[in-house]
């Protein structure tokens, strides 16, 4: 029997590596914190429109996108912040007469410009005007904040949520200004909220004058500290510490509250590692709830991050924390509940569910998250001094200045981290470069390596700090639709739904030619979308105001750094792709849907879909196109592909020729170039440098011209592939170039063309 017992048990031990390996893979693996953050963001912009206004509930929302924008890269996420950034044309209330501003009670009308809940949009929009700094975007903001900082006041912040709302708005503005008095408004400000609010013995806030002790106590008589107001208190202090110089006179004061209300917070936490919503008196308001408890994650994890607080002490009740806000406010389809509603306190009898999600919840968790995620990989002050070298090797006889890939996942190895911009990339100087993730798992650098030479920088953990982008694109509602993009070289456009809607003829890209390394095609917009009526309505009454008017101010007149003159029409214009029927073009009109996959600040990349077109008898072809352009190149990558062909075709690109000129044209192997005469050749007096090139294959390059021109079109120069088959990716070249800005006659646009080519075929080489 012994014996027997014995094999059992050694068999049993035999089985159970089996069945543990299938056990293991029926429990699905958790997924990293990057993909959490993913995966509630997602969530949230599928389910939420951008189109909101800019009250505080939303805008708290948005400063965790733009937290999890900053760690991941990614372009959707910068995308949904600009939307609701131009929808509320830049500002909060926008009552224009300073002299109706209010603040001193809750109010929402827009007249309340001084009332911090209509103040920390302005987050957002110094965010983005860091990358993108078109001064529109901070006008309202600097207006605002500088007339309340030449106010003698100072009782602005009453109730403890303007503390997260308002004091980052200020260090915010110090940064992008250099004006000190944004600090010492805020000092002065917070000095007096903090005289109102702050308890002394618990190191606790109250939510505003009316809960003080004990004017006001819980059911059971204790003090009642609301943990979303000390959440909101602590978040903003710790964003105030992160953009505060370190040599601030004040700044030991805000310190010193960070720690007090770091220690006092962490007393207050629930085994389950939640807070209640009366902070010291669990049974004011039982259960759960997450907007505070995600906030006061996030300010606890900041501290550790940047090493303020004792990771030993912090990190139990973060652990608690985190795991309450995966395990239990984090639902299977990405959002996030137990979140209290609006409200200023805990109240007796709420209950909370995981139905109840909120836009402040929400962005509280994304900040959470993001700290969690540098907390993990140890990216904020490095202990392990990982760092590795990257040496870039020009085999060609040609000096080299591009955009050059890595591969992220080995960066992300090699570091030790899991994934986003937790790292930096040093030159020999020490000078941080430039870097961007891409949507296809790229780190992109840009690079200057002499012929025959090589280059080697260091890549590190670290946090990058924030670059003006060299390459930007977007979508223009207000236009038609319109879709342009550009780098520092030049700027382009594609037309969209609302201008086929229209019935316009105008089929191909765009080009706006430029004289500057900074990004213009915004502010060209705005200054349209500003001065355009009014020149339409004083066409009315005086035209030659208005002429004079739209001679200073149009983007069709050069103003000094470029305009846009270039003809496209029911043409190809600059590099579109089309279908063929012999030499017949067969045109594709304006694109249905677009997305934006890479923007900033090397490469700007996005995808357009077309409406299903009839080609050649097949009645519902579908064409998607991939487009991107790099800083420093004067040719967009195109990528194109078209389904529902039944038998193989022929595939082109090239360019517009017009009737000003029909000579300047080159057709050589693997390219076609033309030297534009402009929509007035007399009157503008230069040329457009326009081309296609083809280096991965073996096309027809050849004229199209037409009988008799269209208008001023006179046909086409094109490069034409035969034997495409459905499916297939069709990819080729194609930009421009301005002969008052970077490239002075057609030949040296050949040469320029002939040299992109050689250095597509052969690239940089990337050792790690």
């Amino acid at each position: 029997m012994k014996r027997l017992s014995v094999v059992l048990i050694v068999s049993a031990l035999m089985l159970m590596p089996a069945m543990s390996e299938a056990k293991a893979k029926k429990i699905k693996a958790m997924p990293s914190t990057i993909e959490i953050i993913e995966k509630v963001n997602s969530h949230w912009q599928r389910t939420n429109s951008p189109y909101v206004r800019a009250f505080w509930d939303n805008a708290a929302y948005f400063t965790g996108n733009m937290e999890a924008y900053r760690l991941t890269g990614n372009a959707g996420y910068l995308e949904y912040s600009d939307k609701w950034a131009r929808h509320n044309k830049w500002s909060g209330a926008m009552e224009k007469d300073p002299s109706k501003w209010k603040y001193k009670n809750y109010g929402e009308g827009q007249d309340y410009v001084l009332f911090g809940d209509w103040q920390i949009c302005f987050q957002t929009y110094i965010d983005m005007y860091e990358m993108n700094p078109n001064a529109y975007k901070t006008a309202r903001a600097k207006e605002v904040m500088d007339h309340e900082c030449a106010m003698p006041d100072t009782d602005f912040w009453w109730w403890a949520d303007a503390l997260y709302m308002v004091m980052p708005v200020m260090t915010k503005l110090y940064g992008i200004t250099g004006d000190i008095k944004y600090l010492d408004k805020l000092y002065a400000n917070f000095k007096y909220a903090d005289d109102l609010m702050f308890d002394d013995d618990t190191h606790l806030y109250y939510r505003d004058g009316k809960y003080i002790y004990p004017k006001h106590k819980t059911d059971t008589g204790k003090k009642d500290f609301w943990a979303r107001g000390d959440g909101w208190v602590l978040a903003g202090l710790a964003k105030v510490l992160a953009d505060m110089p370190a040599d601030y006179k004040h700044r030991p004061f805000f310190l010193q509250r960070y720690l007090q209300l770091a220690e006092a917070v962490s007393k207050c936490q629930q085994k389950e590692g939640y807070w209640t919503r009366s902070m010291l008196d669990p049974e004011q308001a039982e259960g759960p709830e997450t907007s505070g408890t995600a906030f006061f994650t996030y300010g606890l994890l900041w501290g550790m991050n940047h090493g303020l607080l004792d990771v030993a002490v912090y990190k139990p009740v973060v652990d608690k924390s985190w795991n309450y806000l995966v395990s239990k406010a984090l639902q299977p389809d990405g959002s996030v509940g137990y979140v209290q509603p609006i409200g200023e306190k805990a109240i007796k009898g709420q209950q909370l569910t995981a139905a109840n999600t909120a836009n402040f919840g929400t962005g509280a968790f994304l900040l959470a998250a993001c700290e969690k995620v540098r907390f993990d990989d140890g990216s904020v002050n490095p202990v392990d001094k990982k760092a590795f070298t990257v040496t870039i090797c020009n085999p060609t006889g040609r000096y080299r200045h591009e955009v050059v890939e890595l591969d992220a996942k080995t960066v992300f190895s090699k570091l030790g981290i899991s994934g986003g911009r937790q790292f930096v990339i040093t030159n020999g100087f020490g000078q941080q470069l430039a870097y961007q993730i891409t949507h296809d798992g790229k780190i992109l650098v840009d690079v200057s390596v002499l012929p025959e030479s090589r280059i080697k920088f260091t890549i590190k953990k670290g946090i990058p700090k924030t670059f003006v982008n060299s390459c930007y694109g977007r979508a223009y509602p207000e236009r038609l639709d319109d879709y342009a993009w550009e780098n520092d070289r030049g700027a382009y456009r594609a037309y969209g739904p609302a201008l086929q809607k229209r019935g316009e003829r105008s089929y191909g890209n765009d080009v706006w030619v430029k004289n500057t390394p900074d990004l213009v095609v915004e502010e060209r917009y705005n200054i349209e979308d500003i001065y355009q009526p009014i020149v339409r309505n004083l066409r009315k009454t005086n035209k030659a105001a208005a002429d004079s008017l739209n001679a200073i101010t149009s983007y069709h007149l050069d103003q000094g750094y470029g305009l846009d003159c270039y003809n496209v029409g029911p043409s190809l214009g600059c590099g579109t792709p089309a279908l063929m029927d012999g030499d017949r073009i067969l045109f594709p009109y304006c694109f249905c849907d677009y997305e934006i996959l890479d923007n900033g600040p090397l490469r700007t990349t996005v995808r357009f879909t077309y409406n299903p077109a009839t080609i050649n008898g097949d009645t519902a072809v579908v064409e998607t196109r991939v487009v991107s352009l790099d800083k420093g190149a004067n040719f967009n990558k195109t990528s194109v592909s078209y389904h529902g062909l039944t038998s193989s075709a022929t595939v082109a690109s090239g360019v517009v020729v017009h009737t000003g000129d029909v000579n300047s044209v080159v057709c050589g192997k693997d390219y076609v170039l033309y030297a534009d005469p402009t929509n007035n050749p007399e009157g503008h007096n230069f040329q457009i440098y326009v081309g296609a090139l083809f280096p991965y294959n073996a096309v027809v390059t050849k004229k199209v011209f037409y009988d008799k021109p269209d208008g001023d079109i006179a046909g086409h120069v094109l490069g034409m592939l035969n034997g495409y088959n459905d499916g297939d990716k069709f990819t080729y070249y194609s930009g421009s170039a301005w002969s008052k800005y970077d490239c002075r006659s057609l030949k040296e646009w050949q040469l320029r063309a002939e040299s992109f080519i050689e250095n597509v075929k052969t690239p940089l080489t990337v050792t790690y």
